[in-house]
């Protein structure tokens, strides 16, 4: 019988199907699909996302093998890291305020700021995805709060995480997390009720109630990796 090739809503690219079949994976974005939804509608389609929701507790509970996945911050970010640059300020190595010049725009935080003051983008309505150089080892309280349009968020070594850093952020649906933080505040992601996919290392799952609230493994989809 002919396969027929499902194709990522997002991006385009060919999905990959996961062991078992009943869950796909877009190579690109990340982007991932229970292929009954995806086929149909209907009270069909009802049916697939609980028991999507009923596969990412089983998951998170360590009841399914582990699964890993890429995150959508590929690129060097050269040009992300100078959009950022362009409209912020920075002193003795910290950012200090950035608002942004377009709406929904992707920057990146580069290796020579250090840290992110309390407040630096507070209520930015421009930012629509964000990343931390290895070199940012410090978020300040509050730092990136209330940004209606932020989406996707990774850090990559950061150390001291402050409380409410990426609070209230009604359009957060993804944070990637590629290395142990030892300090985390109180509440970090607290209020974004639209956070679906969490991807950090094994050992940060004691944090996990700390940084996204106590019920967080039955309404979010934990992807840990070794590290």
């Amino acid at each position: 019988m002919e396969k027929k090739e499902i194709t990522c809503d997002s991006c385009g690219s060919a999905l990959r199907i996961a062991e078992g079949g009943g869950r796909a994976v877009c190579p690109y974005c990340g982007r991932t699909y229970i292929l009954e939804e995806k086929a149909e509608g209907g009270m069909r389609g009802i049916l697939a996302r609980v028991q999507e929701r009923a596969g990412v507790v089983a998951a998170n509970f360590g009841l399914n093998r582990q699964r890993t996945a890429a995150d959508a911050f590929g690129a060097d970010g050269r040009e992300e890291e100078r959009r950022l640059l362009s409209s912020a300020k920075t002193q003795n190595g910290e950012l200090t305020e950035y608002r942004g010049t377009a709406s929904g725009e992707a920057v990146r935080v580069p290796d020579e700021i250090a840290s992110v003051r309390k407040k630096a983008a507070y209520k930015n309505q421009m930012v629509g995805r964000v990343s931390f150089a290895p070199g940012v080892k410090k978020i300040g309280k509050r730092a990136f709060s209330r940004c209606a349009q932020l989406m996707r968020v990774r850090m990559e070594g950061v150390t001291d995480l402050g409380t409410k850093a990426f609070a209230n952020c009604p359009a957060l649906s993804e944070v990637t997390i590629a290395s142990f933080i030892p300090n985390i505040g109180r509440k970090v992601f607290a209020h974004c009720p639209r956070i679906t996919r969490v991807i950090l290392p094994r050992n940060m799952e004691p944090s996990v109630s700390r940084l996204f609230g106590r019920l967080a493994k039955f309404r979010i989809e934990f992807i840990f990796f070794e590290n």
